[in-house]
């Protein structure tokens, strides 16, 4: 569970929602979490190119089922044995890490993210904009985050419905 990155503010539009995970999904803690629903209605990571998003993980502490590194959590390899807190709403900004060092100038660009199902670590793609799930509104310097850090939110065009 990373304390550095997180759900910045939330208003009356914002929600919570325990959701069961998909299988063998890899969450890095210091990591972007975006996630999507997949057909069954699992929590399932967002990748590189995934077109819409149904919010932010709330990653659980510890390694879950995986003994290898301290660095990620994953889940059961059946789906649905685990469950997970996603925050979800046009009012919610997040702090997370990117690929690059942004500038004002990125402030009010739509941009994609940087994830693979591996552990591996996972960022906000500034410089593309093809998917453009995420949209930039701050620094993440002015939340106390490092000069690579943006605040985002979810792009209202991207949301995925509840299913």
């Amino acid at each position: 569970m990373s304390l550095k990155y997180r759900c910045l503010a939330a208003s009356e539009d914002v929600t919570t929602k325990e959701y069961p995970v998909a299988a063998s999904q890899f969450f890095y803690h210091e990591g972007e979490n975006l996630v999507y629903l997949d057909g069954s209605g699992h929590v399932t990571k967002a990748l590189t190119a995934t077109a819409t998003l149904i919010g932010w993980a709330v990653v659980p502490k510890g390694r879950g089922t995986q003994a290898v590194s301290d660095a990620y959590w994953q889940s059961s390899a059946t789906a649905g044995a685990d469950k997970m807190l996603v925050v979800s709403g046009n009012g919610a900004t997040f702090l997370l890490p990117s690929d690059g060092t942004p500038a004002a100038s990125n402030i009010g660009n739509a941009c994609d993210i940087i994830a693979v199902n591996d552990g591996t670590a996972t960022t906000v793609d500034i410089g593309t904009s093809s998917t453009d799930v995420l949209v930039i509104v701050d620094l993440g310097t002015t939340q106390g985050g490092s000069t690579t850090d943006v605040i985002v939110k979810i792009n209202p065009l991207k949301y995925q419905a509840d299913t």
